[in-house]
């Protein structure tokens, strides 16, 4: 796992030095989510969730600041996501709509080396391949190192309970989607859909526990991102030359405890190294908050929603009752 991380910063670093500004997030982007499909489902479907999410984050990125579409775009691709849990493969698949949401929500800003910000058909041409790169790169990295991984076996679920999993998945991170892009342009809102796909699962009691795995696991990862923050300020070391190097070190920590673990553990682990991946350096602990609040609302949409709509699955899409006789 520390190889893996260590490796598919590669691209970024490249891409920043020698190509574009501000093109390192999106090469990490395209990155993450095959990092976790190397580990959890395997190299094949790394490749194909790289370039899914290459092709979603072009076409995100084409139409970036049109709310309508890119939320279309991704209760498309949750919905889609969802109903694969007929055939127990979910999981992989709900990694793109993940990753294209952060694109819809808060554009990144590129520009060229002169510093003229990239516009129209260049923009979405230059995310889509930062992303697909990325993915790659990952999966190519994963062939070599964790193709023996022990993987979990795929878990189907009936067609009913697949199309209503489905269902709720669409609404809720369509509409999340879309009140985040259009009233909360380049906020992280993507957050709340994150977590909407990450906690709905398609049985309720598997939805529940990771619920409660999810929103503990954060807190808990927060209060340590906050601890060595505030610990790092108190004895003078400067935070901003350390938040890559510690983002990476808990980044290792939570693929390694991915699928071997409980889940909250992999959360605790990864929420600080998402926050320090993401910070500057002095907006660290605003970032730590942030996270924890996007988490709770995005627990409690996926609630809300998974409950209303199960319950309209049971009263009119499930097969009536044999009657006694």
């Amino acid at each position: 796992m520390a190889a893996l991380v260590l490796l598919l910063a590669i691209p970024a670093i490249i891409a920043q030095q020698i190509w574009l500004p501000g093109s390192a997030g999106v090469f990490v982007l395209g990155a993450l989510p095959s990092s976790i499909a190397v580990v959890v489902v395997g190299v094949k479907r790394a490749w194909q969730i790289a370039i899914a999410a290459a092709v979603g984050g072009a076409l995100a990125a084409a139409f970036a600041g049109n709310a309508w579409i890119g939320a279309l775009i991704i209760a498309a691709l949750a919905g889609f996501g969802g109903y694969s849990a007929r055939y127990g493969n979910e999981s992989p698949i709900l990694l793109v709509p993940v990753v294209i949401s952060f694109i819809v929500i808060s554009p990144p800003a590129l520009v060229d080396r002169d510093g003229t910000a990239l516009t129209d058909a260049r923009y979405a041409l230059v995310v889509g391949l930062a992303l697909l790169v990325g993915g790659l790169w990952v999966a190519l990295i994963g062939y070599f190192l964790a193709r023996d991984l022990e993987r979990a076996k795929d878990d189907p679920v009936e067609r009913r309970v697949a199309l209503g999993y489905g269902i709720a998945l669409a609404l809720s991170t369509g509409i999340a989607t879309f009140v985040a892009a259009e009233f909360f342009p380049g906020s992280p809102g993507a957050w709340v859909v994150l977590t909407i796909l990450l906690v709905m699962k398609p049985r309720t009691t598997d939805m529940w526990r990771t619920a409660r795995h999810r929103v503990g696991g954060t807190l808990v990862g927060a209060l340590v991102a906050a601890v060595l923050v505030v610990g790092m300020n108190a004895i003078g070391i400067p935070l901003a030359n350390w938040t890559l190097v510690l983002g990476a070190i808990f980044l290792v920590l939570a693929l390694s405890v991915l699928r071997v673990r409980p889940y909250w553990q992999f959360v605790t682990f990864l929420t600080p190294a998402i926050i320090l991946l993401k910070s500057s350096g002095d907006d660290t602990l605003q970032l730590d908050g942030l996270r924890v609040g996007m988490t709770l609302i995005g627990t409690l949409v996926t609630l809300a929603f998974a409950v209303g709509v199960r319950e309209v699955n049971d009263r009119f899409l499930a097969p009536p009752r044999a009657s006694a006789s």
